[in-house]
């Protein structure tokens, strides 16, 4: 194990560390799996401070409960906040142009001198995406995650030129880490992407555990095996070190049975490559390194030559080789230019879209609107990904298009080409036996999948008491003398929504008016008035989109134009002196019930008045 002293130790340390050195090469479950050989130099108190009388530690999710997705959770003792994850989630079917969702970080906001840093478990975009959009907010505090997740998450920071700004620190999995009142040590987890970790998180009144995204797999495709014996070992301390609740990852809570291995998964991409006579596509998530080593290593066996499509793909792909997580062999890759003059047998493209998304590059070759990559007849391409919740209509479409443009689909429906990330229900049973909680809280997911979680930890013995279902996010947990209890107090947890360059809130009408505008279509009209006397110089021009059908459009636009005129002389009538927007609105109110009269729908209704 390499060793790094980042702070001056006492002989009796060294003794130690080497003694739990030891223990940790040992392997065996029964041994000792933790070590202190890493210590991160903090700005903030280098010695716990002592315990505060009546104090709680108090827990506030600011996403992560209402969705799959937008992943932070904030742990607070006195003056110190430690935050677990800070992620975005993809839009949902409503909300209309929006490019993400970010976590709600106003309560921080208000206490940014508090915080002592921000842990990230692993690099999806569920737990690092909100980054970027966080931290500027925040007085960039420092974050601190394995080195692929750090390496990922300076991508996101540079491509937002804060970079330079940012207080990044690595750890590994036998860091420890001072956080003012908190201690956080880790503990690794398989995952679809490698480098993650878990959290302990000791704390004056008690510690927790947080899992992060995770699974039991003993074939996982990076080869590094969970720290089974840091588990066990956590579940098996006592006194303030004992874990009073573990928040674990509840998004397969519903499924049956252990997840499916990774080695099943590179077996069945082994043997469709190996099968197959023509070229091959392989649509998948660019964060999956070790299901892309899987298919770098199958084509050469099979003397395939490898072409990337889609920029998430490259830019993973070099990350992950740049940090030694993934290793090309050498001639397996080229350019996509030299890749598509080979013979058919020999082509293997991987590309990203699997999800449907609009403008990924496996949907642009559905919709034969690829530069480079037609699909033709004879064509596999494989989906080695399960459509993310919200995203089934938009994976169906693709798969149907590339039907039509006669290719052969493989996917999960046939056979074993992807497994989750994600623990099913004896992953979580494992999870609570090793850590051994006084209590769970099941994270990471919507109500019915944390319930159940639940049900799973009442089936093995915990009580009814000792199981906390979170109701939604902004809710306060406080955690006292082994107890935990949900106060009434609720802090800020609106969707906070990135569109473009901009953000703001999902109930801002922006949104609303795009609402409208999707269901009704819009109406606008246009005064021209004289400047002095308010006169209108013309009739009211009147356009409309998505509003009317065009048999009735001459009918409803004359009955527009007829009442904007009497309504706008109407309101100056009784009131000269009216400003342009009351006349404007009142215009707008006029039509709107007009428009519900005549064809029983409400479209958005814009009124300028132009003054000449």
């Amino acid at each position: 194990m390499q060793k790094e002293t980042i702070r001056g130790r006492r002989p009796d340390e060294e003794k130690l560390d080497k003694w739990i050195t030891q223990i940790l090469h040992d392997g065996s479950d029964d041994k000792l799996s933790v070590s202190t050989s890493t210590l991160i130099p903090l700005k903030t108190k280098p010695k716990v401070p002592p315990h505060r009388k009546g104090g709680k530690l108090r827990v506030i999710p600011l996403g992560g409960l209402e969705e799959v997705g937008k992943n932070a959770m904030v742990f607070e003792y006195a003056d110190d906040i430690v935050v677990v994850d800070m992620g975005f989630q993809f839009p949902e079917e409503d909300m209309l142009g929006i490019d993400y969702v970010v976590p709600d970080v106003t309560y921080l906001e208000e206490r940014q001198k508090n915080i002592r840093g921000i842990i990230i478990t692993h690099g999806h975009m569920d737990h690092i995406g909100g980054l970027p959009y966080v931290l500027p907010r925040l007085g960039f505090p420092p974050v601190y995650a394995t080195k692929l997740t750090m390496g990922l998450i300076k991508k996101q920071l540079e491509e937002f030129d804060i970079l330079k700004k940012a207080d990044l620190r690595e750890i590994r999995s036998d860091s420890v880490v001072r956080l003012g009142y908190f201690e956080a040590k880790f503990f690794r987890v398989n995952h679809s992407i490698p480098d993650g970790v878990g959290v302990y998180l000791k704390s004056p009144i008690g510690a927790i555990v947080h899992t992060g995204d995770f699974k039991f797999d003993n074939h996982p495709a990076d080869d590094k095996p969970a720290e089974i014996n840091k588990m066990k070992f956590l579940g098996s301390r006592q006194g303030s070190e004992k874990v009073i609740a573990l928040f674990s990852d509840s998004t397969n809570a519903l499924k049956p049975g252990r997840t499916v291995s990774e080695r099943v998964i590179g077996e069945s991409l082994d043997n469709v490559i190996a099968s197959t006579n023509g070229r091959i596509i392989i649509a998948s998530f660019a964060s999956l390194i070790g299901r892309i080593q899987q298919v770098l290593n199958s084509a050469q066996r099979h003397g395939r030559i490898v072409a990337i499509s889609g920029r998430s793909m490259e830019v993973n792909i070099r990350i992950a080789r740049e940090l030694g997580y993934l290793k090309i062999p050498k001639g397996v890759v080229k350019s996509l230019k030299e890749v598509l003059k080979m013979p058919d047998d020999r082509v293997l493209i991987l590309t990203t879209g699997s999800q449907g998304e609009a403008m990924s590059a496996l949907t642009r070759m559905s919709l034969k609107d690829h530069k480079q990559v037609q699909i033709k007849k004879g064509d596999t391409v494989i989906i080695s990904a399960h459509p993310i919740i919200g995203n089934e209509q938009a994976v169906a479409t693709v798969i149907n298009n590339l039907c039509k443009l006669g290719a052969n689909i493989v996917n999960n429906d046939i056979m074993d080409v992807h497994t989750s990330g994600h623990g099913n229900q004896d992953d979580l049973e494992q999870m609570m036996r090793f850590i051994n909680p006084l209590n769970l809280v099941p994270i990471h997911g919507n109500l019915y999948m944390r319930t159940a979680h639940a049900k799973i930890a009442r089936r093995i013995g915990f009580k009814e008491e000792n199981v906390f279902l979170f109701d939604s996010n902004g809710d306060v947990l406080e955690i006292e003398n082994g107890r935990i209890r949900q106060t009434e107090e609720r802090v800020p947890s609106n969707y906070i929504v990135v569109d473009g360059l901009g953000t703001g809130d999902i109930g801002s009408q922006v949104l609303l008016d795009r609402e409208i505008m999707a269901q009704n279509g819009i109406v606008v009209v246009v005064f021209r008035m004289n400047k002095k006397s308010k006169e209108l110089l013309e009739k009211p021009f009147i356009t409309t989109r998505g509003f009317v059908y065009m048999k009735e459009s001459e009918k409803v636009v004359a009955k527009l134009k007829e009442e904007a005129e009497k309504s706008y002389k109407q309101i100056l009538h009784k009131d000269p002196k009216a400003k342009q927007w009351d006349v404007c609105n009142y215009v707008k109110r006029v039509l709107d019930g007009v428009s519900h009269r005549m064809l029983a729908r409400r479209p958005l209704i814009v009124v300028l008045a132009m003054r000449n």
